[in-house]
């Protein structure tokens, strides 16, 4: 007999949507139908007990170079009452409304035909006092269905749905593992496998078989704990449970189900600050939360993968929840049942952010009074390096606001709309919150200062390959090297390690060479600074009264003489100065007078070769004995060499008081 579909069957599985990172959902409307016919079957017979089978079907690779793990189609065999006349008249009709009171949609049957090339059925019911036998193919190579019905050859419930040839798209997608896909299975009926009548489902391949009832049982935890809650007057029950298998859990995740079946899930760890993966590790489950309700069984999706329901609530329809308000009443459930572990947590990440802005940055200390909020909001177990990017933009953010208030503050002052009470309130908060803004800014840069010392210090330690850094490294961490004082930011360079005055001088030059060409000589470090207006006979224009000029040299280097060392080095560069041989980078010479002033520095240590360099040329040791200096009367020449541990000492010893205050 040949029966037609009242529509269009390749229309129907054209407009089914099934995304491509869902091909399991085919199966999972096939084990539904399964444990629905047995439901149906029950009612006729209570002592029934429900037995689905599922054999994974795989590609046979014999003479094949496919991979044997791959999945080709899905054989699910139930004990249920079967394709009879009203359930076969069901699947004939689209749209079908035969299970509406389940909440059957009747497409279901469309996904198959959506991610497989074809379905066979075979099925073996109980009609006008004997077994009968029907089968029948179904896909898109036919618009009608040959459907055949014969006397059956032994006796017995049974229905056997083949899903066959994976479409490519869905195949790629589709687990391969045996536990996976029974995890997954799990997953969408989860609310099937809490019932006590569940039928016993077993899933199987050539190699393994699994119960899934005993796989739920072994790894889930119920606790008995259901809660319930209105929101306007739909109600909502969620039921809280503990996984402790990870095979199908491991994740945190809210699951909002339709009619018994999941539709989606809520990452929980997105919504609830203090939850995270440790739970599993300290407790030894992930939590999972079921919520039902009549509300989202009446507004789930054609393909039960979404709802039809707005994301946001709507105050002209209260007893109409939108998606984040049902998620938000249901976390707030979730927290108070994870209480014991969430303070727990929260507690931890207080201590935690308490000692890193104590020890480690306190430029972020005052947060915690002014956006306590901002700072409970922080995921725990944090990288200091994540903790960190997360507390700067707390910080900015906050700055922002401060700045703001302030302008308010001054417009409002301005157009007479604050009393003088009122004001002076305002102006003690916005001030404290100016106050400490510059304090952390400050804290900032006393940290900052904490680390180039650090730096510095470790660039004097020898390397692991038994040698000493070289002097770039010392330069590029004082001054980056081939700029200018034009091109660098303030922030950009690390002059307070040897002077803090320095940092103010006019013009500065890092390893450019004289002239800017690279046939010429060049000073490690060149400051120019107090410049005047000179007009002689020899001089016209602007010269500097000071000039300033650094020579580093490699950590322990001892290989001087008395005529390759830095102090020759740098009395060679005032000669050349004063002579009026080198250039800027803008081609203009630098000028000096009779009377400019030059300081001269070598930074490098003070090993026995330049010890007797320096003897021999009359340097007086300071009195730490780390440094020697002496004036050049001739050239109006201040010279002084420093040992890296005398820049290190000094420079520590004139922050310390800043550190210290900090806990630095």
């Amino acid at each position: 007999m040949s029966r037609t579909f009242s529509s269009n069957l390749k229309g129907k599985v054209r407009n089914f949507p099934l995304p491509k990172n869902r091909p399991l959902v085919p199966v999972y409307e096939a084990i539904v139908n399964s444990i629905n016919s047995i439901d149906d079957r029950k009612k006729e017979d209570d002592t029934v007990v429900g037995k689905i089978d599922i054999e994974v079907l795989r590609e046979n690779t014999l003479f094949s170079e496919s991979d044997e793990n791959t999945v080709t189609g899905f054989r699910i065999t139930d004990n249920g009452i079967g394709f009879n006349e009203a359930n076969m008249k069901s699947f004939m009709e689209a749209d079908s409304e035969y299970k509406l009171a389940i909440g059957g949609k009747g497409v279901g049957r469309f996904s198959w035909l959506k991610a497989f090339s074809e379905a066979t059925i075979m099925s073996t019911y109980y009609a006008d006092d004997r077994f009968l036998t029907r089968y029948f193919e179904f896909s898109l190579r036919n618009q009608d269905i040959e459907d055949s019905v014969k006397d059956a050859e032994s006796e017995g419930f049974v229905t056997e749905v083949c899903l066959n040839g994976y479409i490519k798209d869905y195949e790629k997608n589709a687990p391969k593992q045996l536990s996976t896909i029974a995890a997954r299975i799990i997953q969408h009926c989860f609310a099937y496998f809490l019932r006590s009548d569940c039928p016993q489902i077993v899933i199987f391949d050539r190699e393994d078989r699994i119960s899934l009832n005993q796989m739920f049982a072994d790894g889930v935890n119920t606790d008995d704990n259901q809660s319930r809650f209105n929101i306007g007057k739909q109600q909502f029950s969620l039921l809280n449970i503990k996984i402790s298998d990870r095979t199908f859990a491991k994740k945190n995740r809210l699951f909002l189900c339709a009619n018994e079946r999941l539709v989606y899930s809520r990452e929980l760890e997105n919504v609830i600050v203090d939850l995270d993966s440790s739970i599993f590790e300290k407790e030894g489950y992930w939590y999972i939360g079921v919520l039902t309700s009549e509300y989202l069984d009446k507004n789930v999706d054609m393909n039960r993968l979404s709802f039809d329901l707005p994301t946001e609530s709507s105050p002209l329809f209260p007893d109409n929840p939108g998606l984040e308000e049902i998620e938000a009443a249901a976390c707030e459930r979730i927290t108070d049942y994870l209480k014991d572990y969430l303070s727990g947590v929260e507690e931890e990440k207080k201590e935690r952010i308490q000692k890193y802005t104590t020890e480690v940055a306190p430029q972020y200390r005052h947060l915690q009074h002014y956006v306590p909020e901002k700072i409970a909001a922080i995921k725990p177990g944090l990288s200091n390096e994540a903790l960190d990017d997360v507390l700067y933009g707390i910080k900015r953010d906050f700055e922002n606001k401060t700045k703001l208030e302030c302008k308010e503050l001054l417009k409002k002052l301005d157009n007479g709309v604050i009393s003088s009470e009122e004001y002076q309130k305002q102006f003690q908060e916005t001030i404290a919150k100016v106050s400490d803004v510059n304090k952390a800014a400050l804290a900032d840069y006393v940290v900052h200062r904490r680390i180039i010392l650090d730096l510095f210090d470790k660039g004097l330690h020898i390397r692991p390959d038994g040698k000493f850094n070289l002097e770039k490294y010392m330069h590029q961490l004082i001054y980056p090297m081939r700029k200018t004082s034009d091109d660098t930011p303030y922030e950009n360079h690390n002059l307070w390690l040897l002077d803090e005055k320095l940092t103010f001088c006019q013009f500065i030059s890092s390893d450019k060479p004289f002239d800017n060409s690279l046939d010429e000589d060049r000073t490690d470090i060149l400051l120019l600074d107090s410049p005047v207006v000179v007009a002689d006979d020899k001089n016209t224009g602007m010269a500097f009264n000071t000039i300033v000029v650094f020579e580093l040299k490699r950590p322990m280097r001892n290989d001087y003489n008395m005529m390759d060392n830095p102090v020759n080095q740098l009395i060679e560069y005032v000669k050349r100065i004063k002579r009026g041989e080198v250039k800027d980078s803008n081609h203009r010479e630098i000028k000096t007078t009779e009377n400019t002033q030059f300081f001269l520095y070598a930074l490098c240590d003070i090993t026995p070769s330049l010890s007797s360099v320096l003897d021999s040329m009359s340097f007086t040791r300071t009195p730490d004995n780390l440094g020697a200096y002496f004036y050049n009367s001739s050239l109006h020449a201040y010279v002084e060499v420093l040992s890296f541990d005398k820049v290190k000492n000094d420079s520590e010893k004139r922050n310390r008081i800043l550190f210290e205050k900090l806990g630095l």
